[in-house]
């Protein structure tokens, strides 16, 4: 789940955020899910991180933005992203959870957010609350969205590997380009996220319109 996008030198922010986490103490579990456990919700999480930071003077902030992209399908999918800022300028961004868009209930879509950000968060400062469990079934329920998410990418990226090797030769730098990389192999196609693999297949369809036709693609 961890992935930093930022590739600039974090000089500053990394020693800065080795400070805060010697202060960093495990947040109070102040709620209780519904099977009895405790557990520190996403208020807990961040006055945890903003108290390690004031008394370690390591001028970091945070925020938690909830970004939106389509899937190779032409489905919304959002994602938690932390954002984690030094007062030198720098930066870093940690890729959080998936959370399911599109729910018409919208204190089902709120709960789904913060629960989203919360374990992004707690991810992304290496927060681990002893023995918490606020959820059985939440974390269950979680477990299997990722798996799912997983095993989407994997068919996509298939996908994407098996049009790759039809495309045209002199089309390659250009749908390699659509993602922002350098001409690279097939195996390299395993290596994408879900994002950029659903941007080189519409990057393939749109080099390829007979492509579609050829696969049998609908």
């Amino acid at each position: 789940m961890r992935q930093v996008y930022e590739v600039q030198p974090t000089a500053e922010l990394n020693a800065a955020f080795g400070k805060l986490q010697q202060h960093l103490r495990q947040p109070d579990k102040t709620k209780t899910g519904v099977h009895g456990a405790k557990y520190a919700d996403l208020y807990d999480v961040g006055n945890a991180i903003r108290k390690a930071n004031a008394e370690s003077n390591a001028g970091i902030s945070f925020t938690q933005p909830i970004i939106s992209e389509l899937d190779a399908n032409g489905r919304e999918r959002l994602q938690v992203l932390t954002i984690i800022m030094h007062e030198s300028g720098e930066k870093m961004v940690v890729e959080g959870l998936p959370l399911t868009a599109g729910s018409n209930n919208s204190q089902e879509a709120m709960k789904a957010a913060t629960y989203a950000k919360r374990g992004s968060l707690m991810a992304a400062f290496g927060i681990t609350p002893k023995d918490e469990d606020d959820d059985g079934e939440e974390i269950t329920a979680l477990q299997q969205y990722q798996n799912r998410e997983l095993e989407q990418k994997r068919m996509v990226q298939a996908k994407v590997k098996q049009m790759l090797a039809l495309v045209d030769k002199t089309k390659l730098d250009l749908v390699w380009a659509s993602i922002g990389a350098e001409r690279g192999s097939i195996n390299d196609v395993d290596k994408l996220s879900m994002a950029k693999a659903s941007m080189m297949y519409g990057a393939i369809k749109f080099a390829n319109a007979d492509l579609m036709s050829e696969l049998g693609d609908k």
